[in-house]
């Protein structure tokens, strides 16, 4: 690999936040958007190292979230479980804290498990490509538009995780470590060594044609349900317009969502009634003009679900929004 001669700038940035959207905010360069999908109080932790064509990240979030999106063009995305309160489902797939989600420039669609912490990297696919020139089993994860779930063994997957670990202790603790351009070197080779013995060592999923089947099923669901929030469509004319039954669609929103079809589409809507609460300035515009929008038209059962999800009453998200304090 070409040597470093000097020493690039690394940057490390911690960030903690109790709002899901203040949250998103701070992944810098992700083209992410982010739903609460499960009940209660948010909390999230994200720690993000850099320097020039890498970037080291650990984040932490307590509530089961959706994330769809980008990473960036030309980039390798590669991230861990670490641990959760359930499995993760990445475009479908069930993977657990054994797997490895890996995406070079393809559409991310990530549910995360509530008291998730997931660690990983984005690297220059180019890097990685060279280091892996000799292994053509990698071919498939580095072509580009690819997200597979590979399963990586216990002889590997652990010195991975390790040396991520290591990376952020390092950052954090003495950062002034980093200054020194041969760290540098060793750090980032490191890196893409420990990635690149793990993914050669990782089996590949047989259920990935399954799975993008099942998760184009939800996608059209969706799609059809939050079309028209106002008058949103029956679960019938949903099951009609995309030709499946109603067992099979809420088959496929368990293994794709882990929740049932009526259950992920309140929370989506929920989630936009919170995010139009917080950015509301109009004095005449008040919490039920918000909620009908989203079709919610008992108040009384509106209020109590929205308490439910964000542990607290859309009047104080409205409040706050309006730079008011709690009476």
């Amino acid at each position: 690999m070409r040597p470093i001669h000097h020493a690039e700038p690394v940057r490390v940035r911690r960030s903690a936040a109790t709002d899901i959207d203040a949250h998103t905010k701070q992944l810098i360069d992700w083209n992410l958007h982010y739903d609460q999908l499960d009940r209660g109080r948010f909390d999230g932790n994200f720690t993000d190292i850099r320097w020039p064509g890498l970037q080291v990240f650990v984040e932490t979030t307590t509530r089961q979230v959706r994330q769809r999106g980008h990473l960036g063009q030309n980039t390798l995305g590669v991230a861990t479980l670490l641990s959760g309160d359930d499995a993760i489902r990445i475009n479908g797939k069930r993977g657990g804290t054994g797997s490895l989600i890996a995406v070079h420039s393809a559409e991310l669609d990530v549910c995360t498990p509530a008291n998730c912490t997931l660690a990983g990297l984005v690297i220059d696919a180019d890097l990685v490509r060279s280091a892996a020139s000799s292994m053509p089993e990698l071919s498939r994860v580095l072509d580009a538009g690819s997200l597979p779930d590979i399963k990586a063994p216990q002889t590997s997957l652990p010195s991975f995780r390790t040396m991520l670990m290591s990376v952020v202790e390092l950052a954090i603790d003495r950062p002034a470590t980093f200054h020194d351009p041969i760290v540098q070197r060793d750090i980032r080779d490191g890196l893409i060594l420990h990635l690149v013995q793990a993914m050669a060592d990782a089996e590949r999923s047989d259920e990935v044609h399954g799975a993008y089947a099942q998760k184009r099923l939800v996608d059209r669901a969706c799609e059809l349900m939050l079309a028209n929030p106002e008058e949103p469509p029956t679960l019938l004319e949903v099951c009609n317009r995309i030709g499946a039954s109603a067992r099979k669609l809420g088959y496929c929103f368990q293994d794709v969502l882990g929740m049932s079809p009526a259950r992920y589409v309140k929370a989506v809507r929920l989630n936009a009634v919170r995010r139009e609460l917080r950015s509301v300035r109009d004095p005449f515009i008040s919490i039920y003009d918000v909620a009908a929008r989203w079709g919610f038209w008992h108040f009384g059962h509106f209020s109590a679900d929205y308490k439910r999800q964000f542990a607290e009453l859309p009047s104080d998200t409205l409040r706050r929004a309006r730079g008011a304090s709690p009476a």
